[in-house]
């Protein structure tokens, strides 16, 4: 997430950059109360999940005792190559 909030600030502000990387943050507590929530995204990798705050999709493991976040990814990335490269693997 410091790629992004660095990318926000210097194109507009630290400010705005804070506040978008919170905004992003925020989608997480939710997930723990509700890991299963996000739509499966079992072809890209076993167990992952996906929660959007667009333009960014956040891809998580849901695991008994916690949710792992994988990665935070803009929504113009290719998904499919990174995972095809072993970016969205947690073990």
């Amino acid at each position: 997430m410091v790629e992004i909030w660095t990318m926000i600030a210097t194109a507009n502000s630290e400010s705005v950059a804070t506040r978008f990387v919170r905004s992003i943050q925020d989608v997480f507590e939710p997930l723990r109360a509700f890991p299963l929530s996000g739509p499966s995204r079992e072809r890209l990798a076993p167990g992952l999940r996906v929660a959007f705050r667009e333009p960014y999709a956040i891809y998580y493991m849901p695991r008994p005792d916690a949710v792992v976040i994988v990665r935070v990814i803009h929504g113009a990335r290719d998904i499919s190559a990174i995972a095809g490269q072993g970016g969205l693997s947690r073990d």
